[in-house]
């Protein structure tokens, strides 16, 4: 490592953890540390070593700091030095660091470095700020593929059976960034982005599943360098399929990681919900080589930095790519869910001070992604798209190689649009929560307007908070009245508590929404006249996406007590007929939460009403479209819609009866199926299966043609119902069956799954020394949050005082997130279980 001494020092302290060092040296560079004409009587032979090189006279672990101490016999003056380090460790189990993985019989290795797991791999400075450049050898078995952030730059052939790759020196990278795989890796098919050679990497046997991923990488590619204005800036792109992997992906500059069903596609077999998904991870990862990789963060507590930024750019340059995919639509269920996280008193503000790498881990979620993308997309919709762009490009210029700050780019933001962009932004990033945003028709000296008022949005109506909320945020308000052109959106940034609007009509209007094409990060609120004339005369004039983003508004007021069960019942009543899949899937949210939640506390007696209800409101669509037919893509996507809405939440008989002769046909030949319908499909049949075709289902997963039919089988089983199904599910957990990566995610299915519940906790509770062993930090952190699934004030307690006495180490903010959803869903169900039961009487 060649390092620069600013200070005199004996003392040399560098992150190192579960590895031992066994020798340390340093070098000066041009020069001797010491020029006296013997060494101090204190240092031996060994210390003092050849002509100006000391030699470590200790190595002390710090485990608690995960760094080592080296102590030299003498003082390093200041100046350049080389420091030389011997050390030997085995691979990884929990898929970070250098962590073993494996595929049928094949073993591989992979590096998962981020947040802080380089110090797992190799002693180093493993902090964001330093960057260094990297130069990697390998060695490994004759025969296998060894891939780095570099090109390879030439192999030696050992005479033990191995083989030394060497790969050319890298740029500045922040340790995290930095990547190694090796194992049995195939590519077929190359492209290049000028002179860039760009490939996609996978286990073999699995090169027909990778086109769809090569051809939205090089899109990707393409679209970036327009929009950044700087080329590519590294010498190749490798994606590869890792068969175990923690992250959905990982960016490391040059080659980077996702997991199989992140990357790999059949077109034969893959919905269009698996298409886009995959295509918006590509996307974000690849906008990572600039923002992120280039120019880093200079600390954790500016993630969002790294994350809200490519979070936002995926979904803008796929929209491009494929505009006929309506990309923000996709986006509005990820904002829904940091709507939902942020409306808690244990959120987080955008920016988080950080102390320590186990904080920096919990912070990666629903608010430095999703959040933090809504708010750099209402700063771009404020400032306009040029400026911005500009902005960005002077931004990542001015910072290349090197590290930046958030106040960095508001500078750069600033500069290029004339704006004081720090003093719209800043509350919205420093400040945890976001407002609820009433809106009152008023008019004002003849002229008509609205009366806007705001305040911090919580979700539930006893939800406290212990710091002081900030009583304003700069909003930018859209609001959609009917017309066309410029008067049909008001426009307007809103400062005050409260404030008029003036609306761009200059006239009254028979109705409004208050967040046009959902672009800000806001709840509006209407008061029951507006709600009632938007409902009856403005939904068929609202957006695909602004129909998903009323339910998801109301229902948060209802769950919120700042609206009646009964508003969010009326308005899914009059969208029976409705003809977007995504607004289908956005209505099925609240309706799972109703039937799960509320209609189980009310009684069996409502939970039919309830059932019965959906069944006839969304059933007819169901029938006229069926299970076959040559309808549009627009139509079997909301078959597949409604078929989950009433198959799964309705649980149709009919329904049941025909999934499950279905089922064997799917299990035999997956393309006789309609893909879109697959998960409802299994799940039903799940649902109502028993022993038998569990075990037809867990022994199609050796067979599984594709990663996303793994998953989706995989995660089946933990629907059933019978008890030796539940348990034999639950085994799996603790064996190799059920990868690495996916323990977290069956198990969470499992607490899904109200009949499974119990057992599931108790499985969790009696084998948490065997599982905690097995699951990676972040997932473990997930599962502590799903237990508040559980529902009821005992098992409140239980899971408090179990994972008090065992404490998850990225857990904490979990824990205090599963705690307030228990209290919640308490409140709900007491608010709300005799208006749902009342409310299906009268309509019957």
């Amino acid at each position: 490592i060649e390092i620069q001494i600013l200070k005199a020092t004996s003392t040399i302290e560098l992150h190192a953890a579960d590895m031992d060092l066994d020798h340390a040296q340093i070098v000066p560079t041009g020069g001797q540390i010491y020029r006296p004409s013997a060494p101090p009587p204190s240092a031996t032979p060994a210390q003092r070593g050849a002509r100006g090189q000391e030699i470590a006279s200790s190595v002390t672990p710090r485990p608690g700091r995960e760094t080592m101490e080296i102590k030299f016999p003498n003082r390093l003056v200041p100046g350049n030095y080389s420091l030389g380090l011997k050390f030997h460790a085995n691979l990884q189990h929990k898929l970070r660091g250098f962590y073993a993985a494996q595929s049928g019989n094949r073993r591989y290795a992979f590096t998962q470095l981020e947040a802080a797991d380089a110090r797992r791999c190799f002693p180093c400075f493993d902090e964001p700020d330093f960057k260094a450049k990297f130069s990697f050898s390998v060695t490994a078995r004759s025969g296998f593929t060894v891939i780095s952030n570099n090109p390879m730059r030439h192999s030696e052939t050992n005479a033990n059976g191995t083989t030394t790759w060497h790969f050319t020196e890298t740029p500045k990278l922040s340790t995290y960034l930095c990547a190694i795989g090796v194992g049995e890796l195939e590519s077929e098919e190359q492209r290049h982005l000028g002179t860039v050679p760009v490939r996609v990497w996978h286990v073999p046997e699995k090169a027909h599943l990778a086109g769809f991923a090569l051809d939205c990488a090089v899109a990707s590619l393409q679209l970036l360098e327009k929009y950044f204005g700087i080329p590519y800036p590294y010498e190749k792109l490798d994606l590869v399929a890792v068969p175990d992997f923690e992250a959905g992906a990982m960016e490391n500059a040059g080659a980077v990681f996702f997991r199989e069903t992140l990357l790999l596609l059949d077109p034969d077999t893959v919905t269009m919900a698996e298409k886009k998904r995959v295509a918006e991870v590509i996307a974000h990862e690849l906008a990572h080589m600039w923002f992120g990789n280039l120019v880093t963060m200079k600390w954790w507590d500016d993630l969002w930095l790294n994350e809200a930024f490519a979070t936002w750019m995926a979904f803008k340059i796929i929209d491009e790519w494929k505009p006929e995919w309506e990309m923000w639509k996709n986006f509005e269920p990820h904002r829904a869910a940091a709507l939902g996280l942020d409306a808690l008193a244990n959120t987080h503000s955008i920016y988080a001070p950080v102390r320590n790498a186990t904080e920096a881990t919990e912070n990666f979620d629903a608010i430095t992604y999703e959040k933090g993308a809504s708010v750099v997309r209402m700063v771009e919709a404020y400032l306009g798209e040029k400026p911005f762009q500009k902005g960005v490009r002077n931004y990542l210029k001015e910072h290349s190689e090197s590290n930046a700050e958030g106040r960095d780019l508001w500078k750069a933001l600033a500069k290029s649009s004339g704006v004081e962009v720090e003093k719209i932004v800043k509350a919205w990033i420093t400040q945890p929560g976001f407002p609820v945003v009433s809106l009152t028709a008023e008019e004002k000296e003849g002229a008509a307007g609205l009366r806007v008022q705001q305040d911090r949005f919580l979700g539930s109506p006893t939800t406290k908070i212990t710091k002081a909320s900030p009583a304003t945020w700069p909003i930018p308000l859209l609001v959609k009245t009917p017309g066309r052109g410029r008067k049909a959106t008001t426009r307007a940034l809103v400062k005050r508590k409260s404030e008029w609007v003036p609306l761009a009509s200059g006239a009254p209007v028979p109705w409004f929404y208050g967040n046009a094409a959902e672009g800000g990060f806001y709840r509006p609120l209407h008061d029951a006249e507006g709600l009632a004339a938007l409902a009856k005369d403005g939904g068929p004039q609202l957006e695909a996406v602004e129909r998903m983003g009323l339910v998801g508004h109301q229902w948060a007021l209802v769950r919120a007590g700042r609206a009646e069960l009964s508003s969010i019942l009326d308005l899914l009543n009059r969208l029976g007929n409705e003809a977007d899949f995504e607004v289908l899937d956005a209505i099925a949210a609240p309706l799972a939460t109703l039937d799960d939640q509320i209609a189980s506390a009310a009684g069996d007696a409502t939970r039919a009403a309830l059932q019965s209800w959906i069944r006839d409101t969304w059933g007819p669509a169901w029938r006229e479209l069926g299970w076959t037919g040559t309808q549009d893509d627009s139509s079997r996507l909301r078959r597949g819609s409604l078929l989950r809405i009433v198959g799964l939440l309705g649980e149709d008989p009919v329904i049941a009866d025909e999934a499950s002769a279905r089922f064997d046909a799917y299990l035999d030949d997956a393309t006789v199926l309609d893909p879109n319908l697959a998960d409802a499909l299994v799940a039903i049949s799940a649902r109502n299966g028993d022993l038998e075709r569990f075990t037809k289902l867990r022994s199609s997963l050796e067979f599984s043609e594709t990663p996303q039919e793994r998953r989706r089988h995989q995660l089946a089983l933990a629907d059933f119902r019978e008890p030796k199904t539940i348990d034999q599910c639950l085994n799996m957990t603790l064996t190799p069956e059920v990868a690495t990566q996916d323990v977290g995610f069956v198990l969470m299915r499992s607490l899904a799954n109200r009949v499974a519940r119990p057992k599931t906790w108790n499985f969790i509770r009696d084998n948490w020394k065997k599982l905690s062993d097995r699951l990676p930090p972040m997932m473990a952190s997930r599962l502590v949050e799903a237990t508040a699934s559980l529902q009821t004030k005992d098992y409140r307690r239980e899971v408090s005082t179990f994972f008090r006495a065992n404490p998850v180490p990225t857990g904490a903010r979990a824990l205090k997130i599963a705690m307030e959803r228990f209290d919640i869903g308490e409140e709900l169900r007491r608010r709300c279980a005799a208006d749902l039961s009342s409310w299906l009487e009268d309509r019957s």
